[in-house]
């Protein structure tokens, strides 16, 4: 199948798709549709004639993939060709009527120098970040929900010298970086092998870095348990508004794999670990901004001791560097 038969099963959300300004589309009824623009929502001036006609085209893009919702089954998610994720769900799941979602992918990736004009960072916050790469520090790129951390992740990697493998692993895959030598995993379309199952896997195709996306539960404590005998400069994200909220849901993830470790020796081992953490928000403009960067120097009393590099103010519109040296830099 190509995108043209996809663009023809999706009908009038077809111009969305190829609307480059639009990133995501949504449909939540036949007159309640919108779209994604600049980190912002729109209606999307598009209707559909009736509840059978948002069905319709629900079922004529799943049926490329052969997939058929039903009373079964009621939600089904897909990879277009051109790497965008479709993802519908029908009644009873779907309360008020069939729904779907499009998050469309951009081949052409940013770059940092773009980044620089959206005044997402600095040359100086980037500076301090590719410091960090180089030295094979292990960072966390920490945000919410469309708050750009693995679009800001994808262009970080551009900063790992091109004589290193790197192998990513991830659940959905989203990760492009434009190494020379990279090998990628992925959890979808991976029948009965496990976020945990692929780590290990990465760990044995003799990496020069791992990359890992979106961390979400158990599997964080075998990325610890491996990153502390050797495995450096490791780069991944995860869900977190600040480093202190990314540290507890580091925690958090880890008492999920029932090992019977304490809350102590859990600490110990991320502190042992991991070195930088990166934030970055979505503002009520719609613009994304790395918001904090911040080393982890270990433990005191049993309590992280994390030193601000970075922090962006909102009330100046300015970043901020802290003046302190990184101790990499040292």
């Amino acid at each position: 199948m190509t995108i043209q038969d996809y663009l023809t099963a999706l009908g009038p959300l077809a111009p969305l798709m190829q609307d480059e300004t639009v990133a995501e589309i949504m449909v939540d009824a036949p007159d309640k549709i919108y779209v994604e623009r600049r980190g912002l929502l729109e209606d999307a001036d598009v209707t559909f004639a009736s509840p059978e006609a948002v069905r319709a085209v629900i079922d004529a893009t799943l049926a490329l993939e052969a997939i058929q919702l039903g009373p079964q089954r009621t939600a089904a998610e897909i990879r277009l060709p051109d790497g965008s994720r479709f993802l519908a769900v029908i009644p009873p799941t779907a309360l008020d009527g069939a729904c779907l979602v499009v998050r469309k992918f951009f081949p052409q990736r940013l770059n940092m120098e773009k980044l620089y004009e959206y005044g997402a960072i600095t040359p100086e916050a980037h500076a301090l970040l590719r410091s960090a790469v180089l030295a094979r520090q292990n960072i966390i790129v920490a945000g919410g929900t469309a708050s750009g951390k693995t679009t800001f992740l994808n262009i970080l990697t551009d900063d790992i010298p091109d004589d290193e493998r790197v192998v990513v692993v991830e659940e959905i895959a989203e990760l492009f970086p434009r190494v020379q030598r990279v090998v990628r995993l992925a959890v979808e379309n991976s029948s009965g092998l496990s976020y945990i199952d692929l780590i290990n896997i990465g760990a044995r195709l003799r990496p020069d870095r791992l990359i890992f996306g979106e961390l979400r539960g158990a599997e964080v404590m075998r990325l610890l348990e491996m990153t502390s005998v050797g495995h450096e400069g490791n780069l991944m994200t995860m869900h977190a508004d600040s480093p202190e909220d990314a540290l507890a849901r580091l925690e958090a993830m880890c008492l999920m794999a029932n090992l019977g470790l304490g809350l102590a020796e859990i600490r110990r081992l991320i502190a042992s670990t991991v070195n930088v953490i990166s934030v970055l928000h979505r503002l009520p403009s719609g613009n994304r901004k790395v918001v904090q960067i911040a080393e982890l120097r270990g433990l005191e009393d049993d309590h992280y001791v994390l030193q601000p590099l970075m922090r962006y103010n909102p009330e100046t519109d300015k970043f901020e560097m802290m003046g302190v040296k990184p101790s990499w830099e040292k």
